[in-house]
């Protein structure tokens, strides 16, 4: 999907006339898909780790002290939002295995043994690198995302082959809270530099990514792969790689649906 030339220029200028210069991105569900459950990918990385530190039980309790630290850690933080890093995930499970406080290097392995098996439920979407360059010829990308790892939306971009797409990367892991909470969504407007009346957010979480950005005077759109109560179909996709599209209908003449594929 690109465009070329005036069509490509004539959809930028049209956004901008309606006031929407910045897209506001979620990560893990929009841009990328991935496992939710936290088990389905396995615990084998994670197993040898603590099997290494003297753990004797099975991987499947493994991974059940693991998947309880971050049960618990998570109903922590659904009180004010605060995010937790992978490291206190791993100092809690690490614990409840053990039975002993583990030091820092153990900690550190805890946690990146942890995120490795994690990264095998992300999957990367066809076509979505393509769809991002297409966005940054209008709009300034930025990525607003939850997460308990630094590095891992920056190495999934690589992977991608999106970096160069993206202008700024807000986490609830450097904001220190997730979505909704309004410290990310205030962060992301201070490196965007945005006015939030010339922002649309995108994710595929309710309170996350759709009522949370508008009640901070934002845009929304919902990525869902059906119809939603309380979202108009204006406000919804099925994948960003619809959201082209989405943008020219909700805000005519920004580019004709037609000139998909044109080379």
């Amino acid at each position: 999907m690109r465009l070329v030339g005036s069509l490509r220029d004539t959809w930028s200028g049209c956004c901008q006339a309606w006031g929407m210069r910045h897209l506001f991105l979620d990560f893990f569900g929009t841009l990328v898909n991935y496992a939710d459950s936290r088990a389905g990918q396995g615990y084998a990385d994670t197993h040898a780790s603590m099997q290494a530190m003297g753990a004797r039980g099975t991987e499947q309790e493994t991974a059940s002290a693991w998947l309880d630290a971050f049960h618990r850690l998570n109903t922590e933080s659904d009180v004010d939002h605060r995010e937790f890093t992978m490291e206190e995930l791993s100092r809690r499970a690490i614990v409840q295995l053990l039975g002993r406080e583990p030091d820092t290097a153990e900690i550190a392995d805890g946690a990146e043994s942890n995120m490795a098996d994690w990264e095998r439920g992300v999957v990367l979407i066809p076509g979505m690198a393509e769809t991002l360059k297409e966005l940054g010829q209008t709009f300034t990308l930025t990525i607003v995302s939850n997460t308990h790892s630094a590095s891992v939306v920056p190495r999934q971009l690589a992977a991608m082959g999106a970096t160069d797409h993206i202008a700024h990367i807000v986490t609830s892991l450097e904001v220190g809270y997730r979505k909704p909470h309004t410290a990310i969504y205030q962060a992301a407007l201070d490196r965007a530099e945005a006015d939030p009346a010339r922002v649309i957010f995108v994710g595929d979480t309710w309170d996350a990514d759709f009522d949370g950005p508008r009640a901070h005077g934002m845009e929304a759109v919902l990525v869902a792969s059906a119809p939603r109560d309380g979202v108009p179909e204006t406000r919804r996709v099925a994948s960003v790689l619809d959201l082209p599209d989405l943008l020219s209908f909700r805000y005519p003449s920004t580019r004709p649906v037609s000139t998909r594929g044109v080379a």
